[in-house]
């Protein structure tokens, strides 16, 4: 578990304005219902894609050789889900396991479709929960080919009792990243990284952002 992540599980348990929130941006494990909790919202934001390879190249125009602009496509947004309960003296200490979804890589000159984002999900564990499973955008496309400087596709996102929202991505010619969604309090996990740009010698595209999972729970 990395160190922004321990730091947001501790946040959780120990009072004050953090107690009750735990917030992920990377690997998986389980968290525990806090004593005294009466309600929780579950948000799980899938990765986001990278963004794809940009290039000049050389088209034959009417008298000579003329350059063509070839951007890189952005990178696909992650999925969103929530989940909103209500919980019970009953459900104290029981967990729900999650897992974050990691970022998809840039393009490159040698690979230039850009790497999808990971799936993040939450599921039961001891608590009962209906699994929401939200994934990754899909990567951007490298300037040049069929699908030439077109966005990654959009992340999926299934489970959630009150919101499931796809990501941004997919259409044709757009270099920039897909937006991420917007979760409560306008908080985002996700978004896609942005298409190199249409350069000599070529320019990577971005990474797109690492995926999300939330636990907000109710504390009187």
């Amino acid at each position: 578990m990395g160190g922004a992540t321990l730091i947001a599980g501790i946040a959780g348990t120990t009072g004050g304005a953090g107690a009750g929130v735990y917030d992920f941006s990377e690997g998986s494990g389980t968290v525990a219902i806090p004593t005294g909790a009466t309600g929780v919202t579950i948000e799980v934001w899938g990765g986001g894609g990278g963004g794809g390879f940009g290039t000049v190249t050389q088209i034959f125009g009417e008298f000579l050789y003329e350059p063509q602009d070839n951007p890189g496509g952005g990178g696909g947004s992650g999925g969103y889900a929530k989940t909103i309960l209500v919980l019970s003296g009953g459900d104290a200490l029981k967990t729900i396991a999650y897992s974050v979804g990691g970022a998809g890589y840039n393009g490159t000159a040698g690979d230039p479709i850009g790497g999808a984002g990971g799936i993040s999900s939450a599921s039961a564990e001891t608590y009962a929960l209906a699994e929401m499973v939200c994934t990754g955008g899909g990567g951007g496309f490298g300037g040049v080919g069929i699908n030439g400087s077109k966005q990654g596709a959009a992340g999926v996102a299934s489970g959630g009792n009150t919101t499931n929202t796809n990501g941004a991505g997919g259409a044709a010619f757009t270099q920039a990243g897909g937006a991420a969604v917007l979760g409560v309090g306008n908080l985002v996990g996700g978004a896609g990284g942005d298409g190199g740009d249409p350069v000599e010698g070529g320019d990577p595209g971005r990474p797109g952002s690492k995926g999300r999972v939330r636990f907000k729970f109710t504390i009187p």
